[in-house]
């Protein structure tokens, strides 16, 4: 889910024009306005010349890439499915992003999930969080997957399981240790990614795999772990009441919000003791993913003997991905992912 994607609208004051009365006519003199249209003239002729060759603006991907240590090797755009076919975004697609240090390795690998309510966001970030976990001895991998608009749920846990699949059926061509992968997101990628550490030795959502699916361990950021409105106890004004939201008319396969399907796409479902360690980061001043779903699932993992952190963010609401929260992320791979103390 975006920031603010499911908080209300709200009106904004009309801003007032320089020069312009109550009533909205002109107190500007005529010699003004001959000056003012001359200028306006002359920026909209520079606005339809033609660009200078060389000056295209960059896109952050791209910088944060050519800010990645030497020798870095990039593989963009790669499809992780047979057969993948664009969706009606151009990021609700099967592809990932990898970038993998100098060296024999072979490295762990952290695979980031973006959010966006399973149905916007795109895999661009990675590339920047590349730049942090790539000194620390980690490769990264960045995944699209497909959009609730274009495939309801399980569609994109059932991508993401994809994407692990051939991450480990690619590990000795990358240099990626294939016992030592672990998995961050953010919102419904938090989502994705706790149910793949909650879900991944079940095989529920890999259908037609034949590799491995589990991960060593997971980082979830502003997730929502529980999908089901009464059992997750979600205030009414939130988006999982809301008939109209997105998630209502996408994430079920009928259109409409059901309670039982909720429950199976949840990974408050299927908590168990054995769940690879988890880092759950979450704003206290969160307003579209109430505090008390990351609460309750610690709450549970710790009652269940599970290796999990649990930290609220003070200080920021929905959006909690900072420096702070990612260095913290690279030392909680580093310890579960670089110990030799794996599961």
């Amino acid at each position: 889910m975006k920031q603010n994607e499911h908080e209300q609208n709200y009106k904004k004051e009309p801003t007032p024009v320089v020069g312009e009365k109550p009533n909205g006519k002109s107190q500007l003199k005529p010699h003004i306005h001959l000056f003012i249209s001359t200028v306006l003239l002359a920026c909209t002729v520079s606005l339809w010349a033609e660009p200078e060759t060389g000056t295209a603006v960059k896109t952050d991907k791209e910088r944060a890439i050519e800010q990645l240590p030497a020798g870095t090797v990039t593989v963009l755009d790669e499809p992780y499915v047979a057969g993948m076919r664009s969706g009606s975004n151009p990021a609700s697609v099967q592809t990932l992003d990898l970038f993998v240090p100098v060296g024999e390795g072979p490295f762990p690998v952290i695979v980031w999930i973006h959010g966006g309510g399973w149905h916007g966001g795109n895999k661009s970030g990675g590339a920047s969080f590349a730049r942090q976990f790539l000194p620390a001895g980690f490769a990264l991998a960045s995944l699209d997957y497909r959009y609730t608009y274009d495939a309801p749920f399980p569609a994109q846990i059932e991508d993401c399981n994809a994407a692990l699949a051939w991450l480990r059926t690619n590990a000795k061509k990358y240099h990626l240790d294939p016992d030592r992968i672990g998995v961050v997101g953010h919102s419904a990628g938090a989502h994705l990614a706790a149910l793949m550490a909650t879900t991944g030795d079940g095989r529920q959502f890999s259908k037609g795999l034949n590799t491995p699916v589990t991960v060593q361990a997971a980082v979830c950021w502003a997730g929502p772990f529980d999908l089901d409105r009464d059992r997750g106890q979600w205030p009414t004004n939130m988006f999982t009441w809301n008939p109209k939201d997105p998630f209502s008319k996408t994430f079920f396969p009928g259109g409409a919000y059901n309670g039982a399907f909720a429950r199976q796409a949840s990974p408050a479902t299927y908590l168990y003791a054995g769940v690879p360690p988890m880092l759950i980061v979450h704003g206290a001043k969160d307003t579209t993913v109430p505090l008390g779903q990351a609460a309750a699932f610690a709450a549970r993992l710790k009652e269940l003997g599970a290796d999990v952190t649990f930290r609220i963010d003070p200080d920021h609401g929905h959006y909690v991905i900072n420096a702070a929260t990612t260095q913290e992320a690279v030392q909680f791979f580093k310890r579960t992912l670089k110990s030799g103390s794996l599961k």
